[in-house]
């Protein structure tokens, strides 16, 4: 065996050398059989054909030798693929038009099976990831809402599904000491174990026991590698350290290995994969028996065998036992989701939409070069009908034409891959900056095997029906004809003209997607976001505790620093607040009506939020009724809210809600109860929310919080303010960090950002597709009047008016993109449900979107075909005459 095995590598790899022995042998037995008959009696000549009679024809013989070593098939493949590579050499127009085109389609198909590769397909980067879980709380007035902590506390307990349960909560802090400026830092609160859950061992130290858990141990925190590294020089001692956070000492106890991935989380978020500087424990303060503030976050590790569903079913049994031990748990149900699938979110649907969107254009551009590769056929029609009458099998010139198809196809393949190495760097940087797993994304080794698949699979399709095609030439026919004409047979035709139709109708799909995309866009610019964004620098303060531990001197900070800003040249108002619009903030809490009851089993509730005076002004919020805020607000008079227009419809229908009170207590007393003094504008919570949720404010001087976001309208360019109000803040307090200075602009832009993206690729590639479209309409119609040249000729001869041409040609054409555009409409209709939940207050059906796009795709393809159709009426009669 391994002698054959070797022989059969010799004649592969030495072919020439053993064609030489063959050749060699061959002539030694001719000449003995020769000689053979010379000795019986017979003439040189006579003897020479008696053995040729005998051995066959050398070619033939040669034939059956080489079938016999067993390597005809690769060697018959390099002939063939040699062969194809002088026919793209000899025509290198035919061969830079069908590569170029492959390769802009299957390099956009790398391109973002990239994408789907690094952000759907690749694990998570976590041990086992499979068995991480999230959990939430959920009812029908919040559908995804985070856990109580001593709720957590008892799930951790009492649950039997999991094998380790950890909880986070967002508390950023701020570093400081030393010479350096002070820093904000992305910071986490986490119960013990949180690592241990996610698979993840700490670089150096130690995670936090449950001691950590415990009041007055919170001020340990373990380091990111990144911070580390650039804070502390990577210094090695650095465990068992005191760093000054928040004006207070805390002790380092471990450091996290390098890439380390956040998870992602909901309230306050931090994406997926985005940068954590610290985290620090989380401590179980406060009545267990009030279990009404809900801000933590729940990680969970299945045990071996056991799914979400049925530790979801587990952990609502014992929500049904604490719904009965406390009241206010007995409205919650528990809900379990893979990790997984809260990291890729709703990015899942938009890029399998894309992906389908390229697909479509990679179906065209096999349309267009399976056209060119009929026309193509056509012009070798004598070439092929003389291989067939010299005895050529319809199968070997199958393989010759599908070895061509597949060079193509594989050549275009390279070169796409080349194009979506660059193509994914331009990619990520378009990506909203809250797309999960952005960094990953870069092409790997399954990209390559992707591209590999579909460029075969591309060579295959496009080649398959025209080599078939060119196979059943009749040989008669072809050496008779030429060629002249013979592809104008009426099979040959409605395939090329089946071609056609499907460009277009798979191009007007795509333009439908697009179109409603684009809609969808500019309903989100053009909406009314309720406040106004131009000319307006936010940042964001944190006030460490243990310098401002009292709200009095919170506020005066605030009211100081704000009014201050005011006066500034330049400046129109200025103002702090809890939130600013559009940022993810979604604070909720219930509250009584004087004189009303809700609904058995529901409840009054409503967003919440904090703002000085200016706060409004400088947002643009407008008054509905009412006034704003004043610095008189404070704790010596009565309490005071602002509410929105949602809030005051929905609790005082066809009522006047200034003068209102409500309250945060059962009981209340009349400090407690807070007055209604204004009425303003609604603010949504995202752009694409279906209606703002109800909401108010307190005055910052009642309700102080230590973390605000800074608002500041100019009249002119905001980010020539920004070293004064970091200067400002210097004058106040040289400790504070200044930290997340952005325009408001920057702000609303990011939130629209996600659409936008989606709208930019899927109208890049409906671009691509009808001008593939009209180009393969083009190249049949152009192909067509080449074919029937003399006929027109003949028309006009017999008395046909030019324009009587130009119609016929054009008529021709719009049959096809009638068709066409009839099929894309009919397939729009029902592939547009898809982009239901990726578009905003557009119908997957909008009739203005639909029409618009029938009517561009028309116009479109007749314009191609004009050219070709103008060409037609331009047959000389005499030279058609003189043909016939």
């Amino acid at each position: 065996m391994l002698n054959d095995l070797l022989f059969r590598l010799r004649a592969l790899f030495r072919r020439n050398a053993v064609e030489a022995e063959l050749d060699e042998e061959f002539r030694f037995h001719f000449d003995h059989e020769v000689e053979k008959y010379r000795k019986a009696g017979m003439s040189d000549e006579e003897a020479r054909r008696r053995a040729r009679i005998v051995f066959g024809g050398q070619a033939q013989v040669t034939e059956d030798c080489r079938e016999a070593r067993g390597t005809s098939f690769i060697e018959n493949a390099l002939q063939d693929l040699r062969y194809a590579a002088r026919q793209l050499a000899g025509h290198p127009t035919f061969a830079v038009v069908i590569i170029l085109t492959l390769a802009l389609s299957i390099g956009a198909n790398s391109a973002i099976f990239s994408v789907i590769d690094s952000v759907l397909m690749k694990s998570l980067p976590y041990p086992q990831p499979e068995r991480l879980v999230r959990i939430f709380l959920t009812n029908a007035t919040y559908p995804k809402f985070p856990l109580n902590p001593f709720d957590f506390r008892d799930f951790r307990a009492r649950s039997k599904s999991f094998a380790g349960l950890a909880a986070i909560t967002r508390s950023d802090l701020q570093l400081s000491g030393g010479s350096a400026a002070p820093v904000k830092l992305n910071g986490f609160r986490i119960t013990s174990g949180y690592f241990r859950v996610l698979g993840l061992q700490l670089e150096l130290g130690r995670e936090f026991d449950e001691k950590a858990e415990l009041a007055g141990n919170q001020h340990r925190v373990i380091l990111s590698d990144r911070l580390w590294r650039a804070q502390f020089g990577a210094a090695a001692d650095i465990v068992g350290r005191k760093i000054t956070l928040n004006d207070q000492p805390y002790t380092v106890v471990g450091v996290m290995p390098r890439g380390t991935e956040h998870p992602g989380n909901e309230y306050h978020s931090v994406v997926y994969g985005d940068d954590v500087d610290v985290w620090w424990p989380f401590t179980f303060e406060g009545d267990p028996a009030r279990r009404g503030a809900h801000y933590i976050e729940g990680f969970g590790r299945l045990r071996d065998g056991v799914t979400a569903e049925q530790a979801q079913s587990e952990m609502n049994a014992i929500m049904t036992q604490l719904g009965r031990e406390y009241p206010n748990d007995a409205r919650w149900q528990v809900m379990v989701n893979p990790l997984y699938r809260e990291v890729v979110g709703s990015s899942q649907r938009m890029l399998w939409v894309l992906l389908g969107a390229v697909g479509m254009v990679l179906l065209i551009a096999c349309a267009n070069a399976a056209n060119l590769l009929l026309a193509r056929a056509a012009a070798r029609q004598r070439e092929l009908a003389v291989r067939l009458a010299l005895g050529a099998q319809r199968s070997r010139l199958i393989r010759q034409l599908l070895t061509e198809s597949l060079l193509i196809a594989f050549l275009g393949g390279a070169l796409g891959l080349a194009m979506a190495i660059g193509g994914v760097k331009a990619l990520v940087s378009l990506l909203p900056a809250d797309f999960p797993r952005a960094h990953e994304i870069h092409v790997s080794a399954p990209v390559f095997a992707f591209t590999f698949l579909v460029s075969a699979a591309t060579g295959i399709l496009f080649g398959l029906i025209p080599a078939i095609q060119a196979s059943r030439t009749d040989p008669r026919r072809g050496l008779h004809d030429g060629g002249r004409n013979t592809t104008g047979s009426g099979r040959m035709s409605r395939l090329r003209n089946a071609l056609v139709v499907s460009e277009v109708s798979l191009a007007c799909v795509l333009l439908i997607g697009a179109g409603l995309m684009l809609r969808s866009l500019l309903n989100l610019l053009h909406l009314d976001p309720g406040f106004r964004q131009e000319h307006v620098l936010t940042a964001s303060l944190s006030l460490p505790e243990v310098q401002y531990k009292t709200g009095k001197k919170i506020g005066q900070f605030y009211d100081e620093l704000t009014t201050k800003l005011s006066s500034m040249p330049g400046v129109e108002s200025a103002g702090a607040g809890s939130d600013l619009p559009w940022t993810g903030y979604d604070e909720n809490t219930s509250f009584n009506i004087d004189g009303k009851q809700p609904l058995p089993h529901e409840e009054f509730h409503a967003r919440y939020h904090a703002a000085t005076p200016g706060y409004f002004r400088a947002l643009g919020i407008p008054l509905l009724s009412g006034r704003f805020f004043t610095e008189g607000d404070n704790r010596d008079v009565r309490n005071v809210i602002i509410v929105n227009r949602s809030m005051a419809e929905k609790y005082w229908p066809n009522e006047d809600a200034i003068g209102k009170r409500i309250t945060f207590d059962d009981k209340p007393t009349e400090k407690d109860w807070y007055t209604i003094v204004g009425v303003v504008g609604d603010v949504k919570d995202k752009p694409r929310s279906a209606a703002a949720a109800p909401a108010f404010w307190w005055s910052h001087l009642q309700q102080t919080l230590s973390d605000m976001s800074l608002v500041v309208r100019t009249s002119s360019d905001p980010q020539l303010l920004v070293d004064a109000v970091r200067d400002e803040v210097k004058r106040l307090d040289p400790s504070l960090a200044v930290a997340d200075i952005q325009l408001m602009d920057e702000i609303v832009d990011g939130s629209v950002a996600t659409p936008r993206f989606a709208f930019v690729l899927v109208g890049l590639f409906a671009g691509l597709a009808i001008v593939l479209a009209a180009i393969g309409t083009y190249g049949v119609i152009a192909y067509s009047v080449s074919q029937r040249t003399a006929e027109f000729g003949l028309r006009v001869a017999m008395g046909a008016q030019r324009s009587d041409v130009l119609r016929l040609v054009l008529m021709q054409a719009a049959k096809l993109v009638l068709s066409g555009t009839a099929l894309g409409v009919g397939l729009g209709l029902v592939l547009a449900r898809v982009l239901k939940n990726l578009i905003y207050e557009v119908s997957p059906a909008d009739p203005l979107t639909f029409s618009s796009v029938a009517l561009m795709v028309i116009a479109i393809a007749v314009l191609a075909c004009y050219v070709p159709a103008r060409k037609a009426t331009q047959a000389d009669p005499m030279i058609a005459l003189r043909a016939e």
